[in-house]
């Protein structure tokens, strides 16, 4: 009985033994091989895409052009009544030669004072055809001429508006604009083209206590 096992056990160790070698010896061991070598280097051509990917590309920031300016200045925004409300009117031609100038400034006769004499014109250009004051509307208009081909470059001061405070209470100095290109309201016209190069208006705020 032992020696029938123990045949018994020698054929089946003989038959996995050879199993064993066929499977390592056939071609599902070169498949495995293949395949664990395939896994590597598409493990490896991951890992090297990924640590040599190019850093992302800076943003370009957008520069915004200048654009033609008109401004109202004061030197405080607080006044007492009956007294001088001096305000400056700037202008920037952004890099454009300006040839004339026409400004309507709008303002409540209620609480300011306005009048021809108060207007003073400044030294940019050299000619000032109109220079007027509706009291009744509250507008101020101005207009201003180069008598050069070369007009006005730059920054500058267009007039200073001289006013009173009458009553209190707050109030605002309005640049009459109603966008570029428009001709009915204020303007900063090129020498070259004549075409109305203002695009912004900073207005002014006044408070009479």
């Amino acid at each position: 009985m032992d020696s029938l096992n123990v045949q018994v056990n020698d054929q089946l160790n003989k038959q996995f033994s050879g199993k064993t070698k066929k499977f390592f010896t056939g071609p599902k061991i070169i498949f495995l091989i293949l395949g664990l070598v395939l896994l590597i280097e598409v493990i490896y051509a991951v890992r090297v895409l990924t640590s040599n990917s190019p850093p992302p590309l800076p943003q370009k920031t957008t520069v915004q052009p200048p654009v033609g300016k008109i401004s109202l200045n004061a030197p405080k925004t607080s006044y007492k009544i009956n007294e001088a409300v001096p305000v400056s009117v700037l202008i920037d031609t952004a890099g454009y030669a300006v040839g004339g100038v026409d400004l309507i400034v709008r303002f409540d006769p209620k609480i300011l004072e306005a009048s021809v004499s108060g207007l003073v014109k400044g030294t940019i250009l050299e000619e000032y055809p109109a220079m007027s004051v509706d009291s009744v509307k509250g507008l101020i208009s101005i207009s201003g001429i180069s008598s050069t081909q070369n007009g006005f470059t730059g920054k500058g001061q267009f007039a200073t508006l001289n006013l009173r405070a009458k009553a209190s209470g707050k109030t605002s100095l309005t640049i009459d604009f109603n966008g570029k290109g428009q001709t009915a309201d204020s303007n900063l016209v090129e020498s070259a083209t004549s075409k109305d190069i203002l695009e912004t208006v900073n207005n002014l705020e006044v408070n009479v206590q």
